[in-house]
């Protein structure tokens, strides 16, 4: 992926953000929790910017410790901080933000929802941690109410990606090339 070049990470992140308004529930999302691109991942500016003109609230992932928690992402001078300078964060996520749009990263994506990350699992606990509610939040009787996506370059998508039976699965995968529901599963 690196090997692609800063140019194309851009062009692919302008392109994806195209097919964001796409998403089924769109709309009715509240919020969205986008995660702040490496150097060899699709460029979440754009992303970001179509969600904030649509909008949403903007959350963006902080590790800490052994888990990740999304603050909301403030916007500098109408648009988003330059490279180099992090974002300037506000409150954490909270019950009121909801519904939302989660989008993963990922080092390759499959047909079928799974997802290959760069192996420490914070994206799987996160989610997990949802069907029981955030912290310091009152317990719920179900998981709050969200979509699972991936946003990758399309050729991160492969045959097939190893899965672990804590792995949460993708609803929707979205790239420069368009947007792809990942059907659901038979009982």
């Amino acid at each position: 992926m690196a090997a692609l070049g800063p140019e194309w990470f851009a062009a692919a992140g302008r392109e994806a953000a195209r097919y964001l308004p796409a998403l089924p529930g769109w709309e009715g999302f509240r919020s969205a929790l986008i995660f702040i691109s490496m150097k060899d991942e699709i460029d979440t500016r754009p992303v970001i910017e179509t969600a904030l003109a649509a909008g949403k609230r903007v959350f963006v992932p902080r590790v800490e410790g052994e888990g990740m928690t999304f603050y909301r992402y403030g916007a500098t001078g109408g648009g988003i901080a330059g490279e180099g300078a992090g974002p300037a964060l506000g409150a954490a996520l909270a019950p009121e933000d909801f519904p939302l749009l989660v989008l993963c990263p990922g080092l390759a994506f499959d047909r079928r929802g799974g997802r290959l990350g760069r192996g420490r699992g914070f994206y799987d606990r996160f989610l997990a941690g949802l069907d029981a509610g955030l912290p310091g939040s009152k317990p719920r009787g179900g998981p709050l109410s969200r979509t699972v996506a991936g946003l990758c370059g399309d050729c991160q998508l492969v045959e097939e990606t190893p899965a672990e039976s804590w792995d949460r699965p993708m609803e929707a995968l979205l790239t420069e090339r368009g947007l792809w529901i990942v059907p659901k599963a038979r009982a």
